[in-house]
């Protein structure tokens, strides 16, 4: 085997360096002594020099996965301009071209060859391989492999089989995994989706001191821009603008553009000739920065990115700091900024949504295909719609996807849409793996609450994203917008007045109405006052529902146990709804007079603004129009109550009897509250009382079987660790999973045994 020495020599006859960065020696050391080895190394931080440099050592090839064209191209063009013989054989070259350089590799002319996962599809790709001394195997951004990570690709979930298959006398070649962002389980799913032997494992830090980490809260899309301009016009050098959409890319990159900055959008979307004219021009320092939606960014090596600036909040704490990453590769001061505002969580529940359908909703799609007499259909998604009721297409074809893995289908490729009905078998007998199902979509929804707990923290930005990450490092000298908050620019008002003026400038049309923050009128600002009222003396232990039940007088068991029904605030707004009040709560978390905090299930406290708005000594201007109502955590309606002689209180028998005998009829919760004209939580509190009662309901009538085992295993776990209510359970359980449902079986196991 080499030694470490000849490392060192290779390092400074082929890459021109006197010494290796942090993380590099030992990451080399335990590759040369034949580990398999996991890497996880900042983005910038010097991956590739970790197998590139064992692959001029070794005596095979080194195979390179990696999931992006452009950053293959890149990397082969810099090893050959360093005259170490590499090569690419993906989709971008010709067949004939493939072949050639398979000979190639079998004759030993190429040090490393990069593929893409979706290679290993191709037997005969591998069997070619069978015939080549490949002696590195090497995982480029590992974290695709698990269903923890942020970019899951089940591609990648083929190359441990891969590695085996063309392993040589019965041994696969060693293996080495490399990624920029993995928590402590991402490292251990990717180590066993990989099927590495007794890895060495490497962690060369997440920190990244020379990166100010930057929340500003934003009410409006105005504030938003005006922020980003002023971002883009006080840095010294260029800078990346990400979105969460293609139509935000246009959207933003017009408003820019009329401020008569140089800026260009970049999405998915685009021609081929439009991306690749617009990144020259990136490259060249010909734009101010360029607008994007995360297609952009890997692979993509300028290390003078001087600022990273997220207009709509990403997905998970992974992808915002592997995005973040890409500013300041040189080590010279960079600024990123998140321009937060909660409804953007909106756009990433309807991605979830779209991603991980309900298994209701993969039955009702497979239903609705059994509805018809033949097998063979011409059916897409958007046909689908309005027979289903469901407007999210990206579910439907989900949906589809899963009955197609599952053998009960088979869509046609290409531009022919047909289907065909392999199969037809009860709806409750579909193959469908639900537990996985509702496993990867609960990941993906925690990862959302963890980037919301990040932008609502309060604390120092640099500390939460190392704690998330498992990196014990002390943060000092941190320039975060928390702990240097002199840093923050002038204020978001002037900012957003400077913006205006100027676009009316540049149009010289009058400006229209700003749709944004407005002041309340007398009776809001006293609804407010309330509001504020009940989070002070609830001293910071809830969350914004609570509050809105405690405001609206619900006899929620929650807050009859905590006995908040005694607060001088209980009752004061039962005028309004749930949404509204909450609605209220999120615009003031947005305006600075609240403040959200905790994990999982945040919990909501007056802050000094806050304060003195409560005392009438203040008042600000809220945007109700365009803050989202919160509904995920509904306190839920209690039954109808009778208080008798003694005030000792009973649920009224007529109203429970009526719920009943609708039951009975075959209808369900939904349909039940519409008939009676209220709301299904009061509905699944009446069946609820009436299970526990012992009639005879069928708890499948009301609740998937899936969700039932779900609930049930919760409560299980809870009862082993000695936790107790109703929060304890729900925080185990995926969102869509509600308190009702929780006490439907609880009811259940209350039930007197017949």
């Amino acid at each position: 085997m080499p030694t470490f020495e000849d490392a060192q020599s290779a390092l400074e006859q082929f890459f021109s360096f006197n010494t290796f960065r942090e993380g590099q020696a030992d990451v080399i050391r335990a590759v040369l002594a034949g580990r398999d080895v996991v890497v996880v190394m900042p983005t910038g931080g010097g991956k590739s020099l970790c197998y590139q440099l064992p692959a001029l050592l070794f005596p095979g090839v080194t195979l390179v996965i990696s999931p992006l064209i452009a950053l293959m191209k890149d990397q082969v063009d810099a090893l050959n301009a360093r005259r170490i013989p590499a090569t690419v054989i993906n989709s971008s070259i010709s067949f004939e071209q493939q072949l050639a350089r398979l000979r190639a590799l079998a004759d030993g002319e190429f040090r490393l060859v990069y593929v893409a996962p979706e290679r290993f599809r191709n037997e005969r790709f591998v069997e070619a391989l069978r015939g080549v001394n490949v002696s590195l195997f090497a995982v480029d951004e590992a974290h695709c492999v698990s269903q923890w990570g942020h970019d899951f690709r089940p591609d990648y979930l083929r190359l441990q089989a891969a590695a085996e298959a063309i392993g040589q006398q019965g041994q696969r070649p060693q293996m080495i995994a490399l990624t920029a962002t993995a928590t402590p389980r991402v490292r251990e799913d990717i180590a066993a989706q990989l099927g590495l032997r007794d890895p060495a494992s490497f962690i060369a830090g997440f920190d990244r001191p020379n990166l100010a980490l930057r929340v500003v809260p934003c009410k409006t899309d105005n504030e938003r821009i005006a922020r980003a301009a002023q971002i883009i016009e006080r840095s010294d050098g260029t800078g990346i603008i990400y979105t969460a959409t293609r139509k935000a890319v246009e959207d933003v990159t017009q408003q820019l553009q009329s401020l008569k900055l140089r800026v260009a959008g970049y999405h998915a979307g685009l021609g081929e000739a439009t991306r690749t004219s617009v990144q020259d021009r990136f490259m060249a320092g010909e734009l101010h920065a360029i607008v994007a939606t995360n297609a952009f960014g890997m692979g993509v090596d300028k290390r003078d990115l001087r600022f990273v600036t997220h207009y709509n909040l990403p997905g998970s704490l992974e992808a915002y700091y592997q995005e973040v990453g890409r500013a300041g590769r040189d080590g010279l001061p960079s600024v990123c900024t998140l321009l937060f505002n909660y409804i953007d969580t909106r756009t990433h529940e309807f991605f979830l949504e779209g991603s991980y359908p309900t298994p209701d909703l993969v039955r009702d799609v497979y239903a609705c295909l059994l509805g018809y007499e033949r097998d063979e259909l011409d059916l897409t998604a958007r046909e689908l719609s309005p027979r289903l009721g469901v407007r999210n297409e990206l579910a439907l074809n989900a949906s589809l996807v899963l009955l197609e893995k599952a053998g009960h289908i088979e869509r046609g490729t290409g531009s022919h849409s047909a289907l065909r009905i392999l199969e037809r078998v009860a709806r409750n007998a579909l193959r469908v793996d639900w537990h996985e199902l509702v496993k990867r979509r609960q990941a993906e929804e925690r990862k959302l609450r963890e980037m919301v707990n990040y932008a609502y923290h309060t604390g120092c930005l640099r500390r939460f994203i190392l704690e998330y990450f498992g990196d014990s490092k002390e943060v000092s000298n941190c320039h975060c917008s928390h702990c240097q908050p002199q840093m923050r620019w002038k204020r978001i008002e002037e900012a957003v007045e400077e913006l205006n003026a100027r676009q009316q400038s540049a149009s010289n049309d009058p400006l229209p109405p700003d749709d944004g923050p407005r002041a309340l009128t007398d009776e809001e600002h006293l609804t407010v006052r309330k509001i504020l009222s009940c989070v002070a003396r609830l001293d910071g232990k809830f969350g914004k529902n609570i509050v809105a039940g405690v405001l609206r007088g619900s006899r929620a068991s929650k807050i009859l146990s905590n006995q908040l029904d005694q607060l001088s605030t209980y009752g004061l707004l039962r005028a309004y709804a749930q949404d509204e009040l909450t609605r209220f709560l999120n615009a003031l978390i947005v305006a600075g007079c609240v403040r959200q905090s905790g994990l999982a299930y945040p919990v909501v406290s007056l802050t000094e603004l806050g304060r003195q708005v409560m005392h009438d000594r203040a008042r600000v201007a809220l945007d109700l129009a365009s803050v989202a109502a919160d509904l995920s955590d509904d306190v839920g309606e209690e039954p109808v109550v009778v208080v008798s002689e003694k005030t000792t209180p009973r649920i009224a028998g007529a109203t429970l009897e009526l719920t009943f005998e609708l039951y009975q009829q075959g209808l369900g919760i939904a349909e039940i509250a519409a008939r009676r004209e209220l709301k299904p939580g009061t509905i699944a509190g009446h069946l609820a009382d009436l299970i526990a009662d012992g009639r005879p309901i069928n708890l499948a009538d009301l609740l998937a079987t899936d969700d039932q085992v779900l609930i049930e295993n919760a409560i299980a776990e809870n009862e082993q660790t000695g936790q107790a209510g109703l929060r304890a359970i729900k925080e185990r359980l995926p969102e869509r999973i509600g308190f009702d449902d929780i006490r439907l079986v609880l009811a259940a196991r209350r039930k007197p045994a017949s």
